[in-house]
């Protein structure tokens, strides 16, 4: 009799149990997914460039202009918008220079690229369409060989420019433009 009675009690702390972690597993899941129907999706502007100005509309819709930025600028909107997201960049020196420009989402870029002393990124956020125009590398060196022809040639290769895990940014050369074979 002791070893019945100690069975079913084995067994019905086992059942109490199981209902227990079950219950409380469904109200963790609705708790997850309360708590991200509740968290906004967060936009930001994320550009790397020396001596550049940048232009870009902020989260109140408005025109804002960064003069002779140096290195690495962000801007995060804090709040739901309803308009497109524009950025513009451009390099406030006559040689060449690499510029990152990136729009993020949740801290993930969605649109954006590497380019070359200019850059204009428009995003719409709620199609998820953009538009961009970067500059492109122009090399200066006279072509043929010989001296002569002094003109600028189009550009051969790109950086792919894709962010990495670390946090910065590809910096494999792409012929033709686009992304490198691990970024596609």
């Amino acid at each position: 009799m002791k070893k019945s009675f100690t069975k079913s009690l084995k067994f019905t702390s086992l059942v109490f149990l199981a209902v227990m972690m079950s219950s409380s597993c469904k109200k963790a899941e609705q708790g997850i997914i309360k708590e991200a129907e509740q968290t906004p999706v967060l936009y930001s502007y994320e550009v790397t460039c020396d001596y550049c100005n940048i232009s870009f509309t902020d989260a109140t819709n408005q025109i804002k202009t960064i003069s002779s930025n140096v290195g690495k600028w962000s801007y995060k909107i804090q709040k739901q918008v309803s308009f497109d997201l524009k950025l513009s960049v451009a390099s406030t020196t006559s040689t060449y220079q690499t510029i990152q420009a990136y729009i993020l989402k949740d801290e993930d870029p969605v649109y954006g690229n590497l380019g070359y002393n200019r850059a204009e990124i428009s995003y719409n956020m709620i199609s998820g369409n953009g538009t961009s125009s970067f500059g492109s590398y122009v090399s200066t060196t006279p072509s043929g060989g010989n001296g002569s022809g002094g003109g600028t040639t189009a550009p051969i290769s790109s950086v792919c420019g894709a962010k990495n895990k670390t946090g910065g940014y590809c910096k494999r050369v792409v012929v033709g433009g686009g992304r490198c074979w691990q970024h596609k």
